[in-house]
């Protein structure tokens, strides 16, 4: 196989445009062929790769069924079904996850709670861990973004929302619910941002944040940002090191995902996580 050369993007973040990486090809493997894999910690460990794709993991059905129980949930005409799908009117009265907003209705849903549960998701944290007491923490959160969303996230890393007694023992999962990409924002990385751990440490600002300017990061860093391309089905687990963010959506069909955080046993877990995730949680 030859090098494979990604794609360059220009994309917003805030409002500013940085230029991204993109392709279908990095750090990416089937499910099946992940799960018969031997010698995993040398080809697939998240502390060397940082994040990896894992295709064909939940199924489109399960996809669909919980995107259309998720936005029927709003009663007040923030979305609208038009030709299948889904279009985003206007923002609901209370904030993403607080009071009344239909989001954690959702988490007690049966068609959250299949995607949540699927033994594939189980499987792939034990082969990433090397480890049989692969642990679920009960802090899963939902969210949703469209081009009347008020903010995108900033680069951060999850080790400074998730403490843990072994940070490499712990992986984030991120399942989008439907169509991510350039036009709806999704997840995405600052290359090799993960083996430079001690540097960022003293990025890190007031609430977490790294940045919100991601191009002035990048030429800060000398790191890229890369997309992953992603199809329905196909679930992104990455380090608690690593430097992410999301990027503006110029969409008003919602970008709508799960975020879930695997330990490799429950000693690994940060305590905080143990309750069910709500907007105004702090955390």
């Amino acid at each position: 196989m030859g090098k494979i050369i990604p794609n360059m993007e220009t994309l917003k973040a805030s409002g500013i445009e940085f230029t991204c990486l993109s392709s279908r090809e990095v750090n990416t493997i089937n499910y099946e062929k992940l799960i018969s894999s031997k010698n995993l910690e040398n080809n697939y460990n998240l502390s060397n790769l940082g994040f990896l794709v894992v295709k064909n993991v939940i199924p489109e059905e399960e996809i669909n069924f919980a995107r259309e129980k998720y936005f029927s949930l709003f009663k007040n005409g923030e979305y609208q079904k038009k030709e299948n799908k889904w279009i985003h009117l206007r923002n609901h009265a209370d904030a993403h996850g607080c009071n009344n907003h239909p989001s954690k209705s959702f988490l007690n849903s049966r068609e959250f709670k299949k995607i949540v549960s699927s033994k594939r998701l189980v499987e792939i944290s034990k082969k990433i861990f090397n480890s049989k007491d692969s642990f679920l923490c009960p802090r899963m959160i939902v969210r949703s973004f469209s081009c009347l969303s008020k903010v995108c996230s900033p680069a951060h890393r999850d080790k400074e929302y998730f403490v843990s007694p072994d940070p490499e023992k712990v992986a984030t999962c991120w399942i989008p619910l439907g169509s991510v990409g350039s036009n709806n924002g999704q997840i995405i990385y600052l290359l090799d941002s993960h083996k430079k751990e001690r540097y960022f440490n003293n990025l890190v600002k007031t609430k977490q944040v790294i940045s919100n300017d991601l191009e002035k990061l990048s030429k800060l860093t000398g790191l890229q940002w890369f997309r992953p391309i992603l199809e329905k089905g196909d679930v992104l687990f990455h380090s608690l090191q690593i430097v992410h963010a999301a990027f503006d959506s110029s969409s008003n069909l919602p970008r709508l995902s799960i975020d879930l955080r695997f330990s490799s046993s429950k000693e690994n877990e940060d305590p905080r996580w143990e309750n069910s995730w709500r907007g105004d949680d702090g955390l």
